[in-house]
């Protein structure tokens, strides 16, 4: 083997010259080599964590300021979007007192770490969805929201504290208790809030909520813990004109008013608390019974349900439940009446049927529910509603559900039906984290290569 040349053989003296001297441990220097190692990426790896929590929680902060929806104005009109939507779990809240609402309903609200039942609405002004955050509301065991027939007004039922155990529906002691302890009514273009609460040991069990006209019907009683240990109450109506600020407790006929799974009437509400019966609540009269006659040929145990009064008080329409003592998601016949003082008469509309009444277009257009087939082993829901001329017995579309069937503000049913608002972009923020902590990752990775000299 020939000596090197004489430019390598200066290189390797000049190099020799600065090496270490002979008493250095090379153990010692490879250890503090791989410490450096690891204490550079514990670095990079802190530093990508950092970047993908602040993605996980910057993300929704800046798309919730990207969709803010515009402050209410004066503006009176209402629309009805072409499809009623539930925000995705994602999707922002209203961030300000939202003005009219069209809609309101249930849904689910995502979260880092669990998901959580939520309310939304349905802004009568732009048609856009968003979720509605209510001071002190009762979400899991109170029920929905209850919209007044113009938009203009919110009831819902309050929590706060009890002088016992709290108890609610539902929960099985005080360890998940939310109780319910009153009942709020929040006007939805000033912002005001009013709060109505009644003493009780361990809670309110809330029945029903209902406006006629600025007078609102609530029906609920204070949780009682029977001998077995499970709950019972007996609930009494209320009302509230949340105009002139008067509350009472009516007696007679009025107490039993149960304000709950009620129908659209003018300036009122109607419900059936018994077979063959209807009650019609105003805010003009002292509730009236009313006698309905079913169609000849109907089944013996058959009954009505879903009823609801035209907009001019003239009419009365339902759904047959051919065994009422059950009720099931067929559709069913829809039935009219003219209305009479104590009487009305119900014929078919045809060979019409529908899976829900939900108000009414005009006095001779009723709005019904159509069904729609979902995933094997959940039940059908309403996935359109229509108007059904009760003359010429045609259907007309209407509305589209995309989400839980909500409800919706009988004034917003005789709106203009404008094309829904895109959803806002409203992505996932943990798939946000994990695509920034991905490539800062691979970003890291080709620097690594190339400063070993990998391309």
């Amino acid at each position: 083997m020939s000596a090197p040349p004489g430019d390598v053989t200066d290189r390797l003296e000049r190099l020799a010259a600065y090496a270490p001297a002979g008493g250095l441990d090379p153990d010692a220097v490879w250890a503090r080599g791989r410490r450096r190692q690891r204490a550079r990426l514990g670095s990079v790896l802190a530093a990508l964590v950092v970047v993908g929590l602040l993605g996980t929680t910057v993300s929704p902060l800046l798309v919730e300021r990207a969709q803010r929806v515009a402050p209410a104005g004066g503006d009176d009109r209402m629309v009805l979007p072409d499809v009623i939507r539930q925000p995705g779990g994602w999707e922002p809240a209203f961030d300000r007192t939202p003005g009219r609402l069209s809609a309101v309903g249930i849904g689910t609200r995502s979260g880092l770490w669990s998901d959580r039942n939520a309310f939304w609405g349905v802004s009568a002004m732009t048609g856009e969805s968003r979720f509605l955050d209510l001071p002190g509301a009762v979400v899991d065991s109170g029920g929905e929201p209850t919209l007044s027939a113009d938009g203009r007004r919110v009831a819902y039922w309050v929590t706060g504290e009890v002088s016992g155990e709290p108890l609610a529906p539902g929960s099985s002691g005080a360890d998940d208790a939310t109780p319910v302890v009153g009942v709020a009514v929040l006007d939805l273009q000033t912002g005001k809030r009013e709060v109505w609460r009644l003493d009780s040991e361990h809670g309110l069990w809330p029945s029903g909520l209902a406006w006629a006209g600025d007078v609102l019907w609530w029906s609920a009683g204070p949780v009682r813990v029977s001998g077995d240990g499970g709950f019972a109450s007996r609930p009494r109506a209320r009302t509230w004109d949340v105009t002139t600020g008067e509350r009472d407790e009516p007696d007679g006929p009025s107490a039993r008013v149960g304000a709950n799974a009620v129908g659209a009437a003018p300036d009122g509400f109607v419900e059936q608390p018994l077979r063959g019966r209807l009650t019609l609540v105003t805010r003009a009269a002292e509730p009236r019974a009313i006698r309905l006659v079913l169609p000849t040929g109907s089944p013996g145990a058959a009954g009505t349900t879903d009823a609801t009064i035209s907009p001019d008080g003239s009419r009365v329409a339902a759904l047959l439940m051919p065994d009422a003592s059950t009720y099931d998601d067929a559709p069913k016949q829809v039935l009219v009446a003219d209305l009479g003082d104590q009487r009305a008469a119900l014929r078919r509309v045809g060979d019409e049927a529908a899976q829900a009444v939900l108000g009414w277009r005009s006095p001779t257009h009723l709005v019904v529910a159509g069904l729609d087939e979902v995933e094997e082993g959940r039940p059908r829901r309403a996935s359109r509603a229509w108007a059904l001329d009760l003359t010429t017995g045609e259907r007309a579309p209407l509305a589209e559900f995309a989400g839980n069937t909500p409800q919706v503000a009988a004034e917003a049913w005789t709106a203009e039906v404008v094309p829904a608002p895109d959803a806002p972009f409203a992505p996932d923020p943990r798939l946000v984290g994990l695509g920034l902590l991905g490539g800062a990752w691979v970003v890291w990775q080709v620097l690594r290569r190339r400063r070993r000299g990998h391309p």
